[in-house]
C-alpha cells in the first residue's frame, strides 16, 4: 500500500464555501420541507392524496432538472453560474410560499423550489470533485457533506424553535427561512471560484460536449451507477422512521427529534470517512456503510423501545455520512472532468428513480407485511448492492481520464 505523504494539500476554500452555501441552503430547506405539508394539510385543508401528488410532481421535476443542469454545465464549461441561477429559484420560492393562500400557489412555490434544487444540486457535486485536490477527494467530498447534514439538524431544531415563538404562524416562519437563501446565495458569489470555465477560457478552442463521450464512458462509471441505484433502492425516506419512533409511544411533539439524532450522526461521520477514503480506500469505506446499514435494519425491525430505535435512526445516519460522500467520490473518479456534470446528472437521476423505487416498495411491505419485514428486506437489498464493488476499477491506465486516480484509494 502507498504510504501517504506527510504533506497532503489542504482542502481549498472554494470547497470551504461550497460547504458553507449547503449549510445555509440545508437551513431553509429543512424548514420548507418539515412545514409545507403541514401547511397544506392542516392549514389550507388538503387531503393527503393531493400531497402525495405534489410531492410525487415537484420530485420528478427535480431529477429532470438534474441531468439537464449536469449536461448543460458540461456543454458550455460554467458550474458555478448554472448553480446561482438554481439558487435564485431558491429565493423567489420562498416569498412566494410564505404569501401563498392556495394549493395551487403552494405547488409553485415547491416548484419553484424543486427547480433550484435540481439545478444546483448537480453542477455543485461536479465542481467539487473539479475543485478537489486527487489526494484528499474523499475529504473534500466529506466535508461538504458533513456542513450539508449540520444545516440539516441546525434547522430542524431551528424550526421547532421558530413554531414555538411564533405560535405556529407558518407564513413568518417561511420569511425567516428565505434568509439564510439570501446569505447562501451571496456566499457562492463571493467566495467560490469556478476552475472549469477559468480553464476553458484560457484555452484558444474548447472541448465541446458529444454524445459520443457520454455513451463512451467506461464501464466503471456505470458499475458505479448499478452499486449506487442498488443501496438507493434499500434507502427509504426519514418519514419511515417517525413512522417507527411514533409507534413506541414517543410525545408527538418529540418525534421531529428523531431527524436531529440522524443528521447529526450523518454529519459527524461523513468528513472523517471522506478523510479515511484518502488513506486506506474508497472500497473498505462503502463496506462499513452496508455494513451500518444492516445494523440499523436490524435494530429498527426490533422495535419495541424508543431507545433502540435511536440507537437504529444513529446509525442509519452514521451510514449516510459514509455513503453519500463515498458514492460521490466514486463518481467523480470515474468520469473525466469534461463530463463530470452529466456523470453527476445520471447519478441523480438513477439514484433519484431508486428512491421513488424504494419508498413505494417500503411502503407496500409496511401495510402488507408489517415494518419489520419493511427493514429485513432493505438490509437484504443493501447487502445485495456490495457484489458490485469488487468490479469498480481505476481509471489511471486511461490517458483520457484523471491520472492522480490510484488503485489503494479504490481499494
Amino acid at each position: 500500500m502507498r504510504q501517504p505523504s506527510s504533506q497532503s494539500p489542504s482542502i481549498p476554500y472554494s470547497i470551504w464555501a461550497l460547504g458553507s452555501v449547503s449549510f445555509l441552503i440545508k437551513i431553509s430547506a429543512i424548514i420548507v420541507f418539515t412545514l409545507s405539508p403541514l401547511f397544506v394539510t392542516q392549514v389550507l385543508g388538503a387531503s393527503t392524496f393531493i400531497l402525495g401528488l405534489l410531492e410525487g410532481f415537484i420530485e420528478a421535476i427535480s431529477l429532470f432538472t438534474r441531468i439537464f443542469a449536469g449536461v448543460i454545465s458540461d456543454f458550455i464549461h460554467k458550474r458555478k453560474v448554472i448553480i446561482v441561477v438554481g439558487y435564485i429559484f431558491y429565493l423567489i420560492s420562498r416569498p412566494f410560499l410564505a404569501l401563498s393562500t392556495t394549493v395551487e400557489g403552494v405547488f409553485i412555490s415547491r416548484a419553484f423550489d424543486r427547480v433550484g434544487n435540481g439545478m444546483e444540486a448537480t453542477p455543485r457535486d461536479a465542481l467539487v470533485g473539479d475543485l478537489a485536490p486527487p489526494e484528499i477527494k474523499g475529504a473534500c467530498y466529506g466535508l461538504r457533506e458533513s456542513l450539508s447534514r449540520a444545516g440539516a439538524f441546525s434547522g430542524a431544531i431551528l424550526t421547532v424553535f421558530l413554531l414555538w415563538m411564533t405560535q405556529n404562524n407558518y407564513s413568518l416562519v417561511f420569511w425567516v427561512g428565505a434568509i439564510p437563501t439570501a446569505l447562501a446565495l451571496i456566499v457562492l458569489l463571493v467566495f467560490v471560484k469556478d476552475p472549469v470555465d477559468e480553464k476553458f477560457h484560457k484555452k484558444p478552442t474548447r472541448q465541446k460536449l458529444k454524445l459520443q463521450d457520454i455513451l463512451n464512458l467506461p464501464l466503471s462509471f456505470w458499475l458505479v451507477l448499478v452499486l449506487s441505484g442498488t443501496f438507493m433502492t434499500s434507502n427509504f425516506s426519514g418519514a419511515f422512521l417517525l413512522l417507527r419512533a411514533e409507534q413506541t409511544g414517543l410525545d408527538i411533539h418529540l418525534i421531529p427529534l428523531v431527524m436531529v439524532v440522524q443528521n447529526m450522526a450523518t454529519a459527524v461521520t461523513a468528513y472523517p470517512i471522506g478523510y479515511l477514503s484518502d488513506k486506506i480506500g474508497r472500497r473498505s469505506m462503502m463496506s462499513l456503510g452496508i455494513i451500518l446499514v444492516i445494523l440499523a435494519n436490524m435494530l429498527l425491525a426490533q422495535g419495541g423501545s424508543i431507545y433502540i430505535i435511536l440507537g437504529g435512526v444513529l446509525l442509519w445516519g452514521a451510514e449516510m455520512g459514509v455513503t453519500q460522500s463515498i458514492l460521490a467520490v466514486f463518481l467523480a473518479d470515474a468520469c473525466p472532468e469534461h463530463l463530470r456534470g452529466t456523470g453527476f446528472g445520471l447519478f441523480h437521476l438513477v439514484n433519484g428513480g431508486c428512491l421513488i423505487i424504494a419508498n413505494t416498495l417500503a411502503g407496500w411491505v409496511w401495510s402488507e407485511a408489517g415494518p419489520s419485514m419493511m427493514f429485513y428486506a432493505s438490509a437484504t437489498i443493501a447487502a445485495l448492492s456490495s457484489l458490485s464493488l469488487p468490479f469498480i476499477r481505476p481509471l489511471s491506465k486511461l490517458p483520457q481520464y484523471d491520472k492522480a486516480i490510484s488503485t489503494e484509494r479504490l481499494r
